[in-house]
């Protein structure tokens, strides 16, 4: 039983080390930043509750392209699809592919982080401040058990070792 245990909570551990290496150590190496997708406008290429994997704009933003950007001076970040530049307010009209209108207003260069990389869905799911942070404490526990069960069950072997 206590073996079960302890390979469960070292599968779990494992789980966790992953998610955090593909959050942390994927962006370092591809030079990417991760954002959770807030909304469906994107659908279906990007999904409600995805991430999505940014990247800085390598090239001139043409017509078309697909861009994420701050709105509400950074208070949501936004992936859309350029419809075209306005050269005379320097900024970019942009619409959601499932919206049947562009968004309001005008999207200036200096809020633009980048053109999307990449995109896992579901996993913003697990990203936002609730579920990171209930993770998180998951994980204190469970290294807290997995390491007071390894301990116990070896007083028990020693103590069998040092009685035969």
């Amino acid at each position: 039983m206590k073996r079960k245990i302890t390979f469960i909570m070292g599968i779990s551990i494992l789980f966790m080390f992953f998610l955090s290496a593909l959050t942390i150590v994927v962006p370092r190496v591809f030079n990417v930043s991760p954002y959770i997708i807030g909304d469906d406008h994107m659908a279906p290429e990007y999904r409600k509750n995805g991430l999505v994997f940014v990247r800085k704009q390598s090239r001139d933003i043409r017509k078309g392209d697909l861009i994420t950007y701050y709105e509400n001076q950074g208070k949501a970040i936004k992936t859309r699809r350029v419809l075209t530049a306005d050269n005379q307010l320097g900024g970019y009209f942009v619409k959601g592919d499932q919206m049947l209108q562009a968004e309001m207003g005008v999207i200036h260069a200096r809020n633009i982080i980048g053109e999307p990389a990449f995109y896992v869905p579901y996993l913003g799911i697990l990203m936002n401040d609730y579920y990171m942070n209930i993770i998180k404490l998951l994980l204190l526990l469970s290294s807290v058990f997995l390491t007071l069960a390894t301990l116990f069950s070896q007083q028990d072997y020693h103590r069998n070792v040092f009685l035969e």
